[in-house]
């Protein structure tokens, strides 16, 4: 027995999940790496004597095969620094609101739009990097989540990221948010004014990177360089949505029965063999069942059947009373090839009247 659902009585919602991470610079293995990045000459560039960084387990096997010796990777400094320059702070020439003699354009645009009264892009000759990797973040990192705690110097930095990609040290939120009131005007310029606010670096919120781009007390932030190392929690961000499905039933629809033990013949008791035992991991001196289904036959038996079958379709005499009348337990939810896919199943049954329209309103996750 089938009908289909009317278009709008579907609704479908999205909304947005997180999950909270924590990691520290000894979880190299979870995806989660500090790396550093160096501005450099690149001309002849030798992997061999080049500044590097390698995580994993050393394999000397592999090296004699001239492979990567390490499980995990070697990253290496100076590619490091220009594939982050590239990415994420390199200029461009065609911005308008600026004038030509100023020598100064605005961030890069890549990965989302860049708006520099939001968000402050500096990177100097040197910055470190936390990686993330993208099974870690989901869709994002979710804004306004992140916070690092560093202790590679006497001091601890507690740097927090603001929801618009800027990094600062909480130790300074005040400077920090009354520098960031002042749309973050450019201190190359000559014709603008603006001060440090303890902008340390950017989060990059879809890619999983963190770059601390400040070379004074922050430079080795992210490396692990000190005795207590780093850690950093964050959360990441996923998309679900809310399924609404409103199945009606109108006045005399489905109030007929398929189920075999109406008919003539069938009786709808099930007979439980000897030695038959109750599935229970609690108190087995006292176990409480409702259905036959919760016991668990003896596999030695073969005098009953696992399913039966009616008698055709001649039904026995009280399904034709006026008073007698179906109830709904389960609801299904099928494709358009009649591929089952949900079951809604209800707390208790209700009579499905003959006389009265019905709805249910079916919700569930994905």
């Amino acid at each position: 027995m089938l009908r289909n659902v009317h278009p709008q009585d579907v609704s479908i919602d999205p909304f947005k999940t997180y999950k909270r991470f924590q990691f520290t610079n000894v979880d190299s293995g979870s995806g989660v790496y500090g790396l550093r990045g160096v501005s450099g000459s690149y001309h002849n560039f030798i992997t061999g004597s080049a500044a590097s960084q390698s995580f994993g387990v050393y394999n000397s096997l592999s090296e004699s095969l001239n492979k990567e010796p390490y499980s995990l990777g070697t990253y290496y400094s100076l590619p490091l620094y220009y594939t982050i320059n590239n990415l994420y702070y390199e200029r461009f020439s065609n911005n308008p609101k600026l004038p030509k003699s100023s020598g100064r354009t605005e961030p890069f645009l890549s990965f989302g739009a860049t708006n520099p009264n939001k968000q402050y892009r500096i990177l100097h000759n040197s910055c470190s990097v936390i990686s993330i990797q993208q099974d870690l973040i989901g869709e994002e990192i979710k804004p306004k989540s992140v916070q690092v705690t560093d202790n590679s110097t006497d001091v601890t930095f507690t740097i927090k990221d603001d929801g618009d990609g800027n990094l600062y040290d909480n130790a300074y939120s005040s400077s920090y948010a009354a520098f960031k009131s002042g749309s973050f005007k450019y201190p190359e310029l000559s014709w603008t004014t603006a001060g440090s606010g303890s902008v340390v670096g950017n989060v990059f919120y879809k890619t999983g990177m963190l770059v601390f781009t400040d070379t004074g007390s922050y430079t080795d932030v992210g490396l692990g360089t000190g005795g207590d190392g780093w850690s950093i929690r964050f959360q990441a961000t996923k998309t679900s949505y809310e399924y609404q499905y409103l199945c009606s039933v109108d006045e005399y629809q489905f109030t007929g029965t398929t189920n075999p033990s109406t008919t003539v013949g069938r009786s709808g008791s099930i007979a439980i063999p000897p030695y038959a035992r109750y599935n229970y991991t609690g108190d087995f001196d006292n176990p409480q069942y409702e259905n036959a289904i919760d016991l668990v036959l003896p596999p030695a038996s073969s005098s009953y059947a696992l399913s039966y079958n009616g008698s055709g379709s001649e039904y026995q005499n009280f399904t034709t009373h006026s008073e007698f009348g179906t109830y709904v337990t389960n609801i299904g939810l099928y494709n358009d090839t009649n591929e089952l896919l949900v079951i809604a199943k209800l707390s208790n049954p209700i009579k499905n009247d003959k006389d009265l329209p019905i709805s249910f309103l079916v919700r569930f996750d994905s």
